[in-house]
């Protein structure tokens, strides 16, 4: 498994936009789960099993996304 850092620009129904934060690439992640909750600006953590799509943007697909929060 990989996992990414990454920042919320848009999440809808089962996807959600990331700026990826180690290079600055945008991602489109999909996932089994509604995305509904990720709001824009957000710093998540992915992990994905590595694979990424050529396509423009890129795509993975998420194990897990969760919201990375400071207190």
């Amino acid at each position: 498994m990989v996992t990414m850092l990454a920042t919320v620009v848009q999440a809808w129904g089962t996807q959600v936009l990331v700026t990826d934060n180690a290079n600055g690439q945008r991602v489109l992640v999909n996932t089994n789960n509604n995305t509904g909750n990720l709001v824009a600006g957000e710093q998540v953590r992915i992990v994905f099993d590595g694979v990424m799509t050529a396509s423009l943007p890129p795509q993975i697909s998420a194990q897990s996304i969760c919201v990375l929060r400071v207190y």
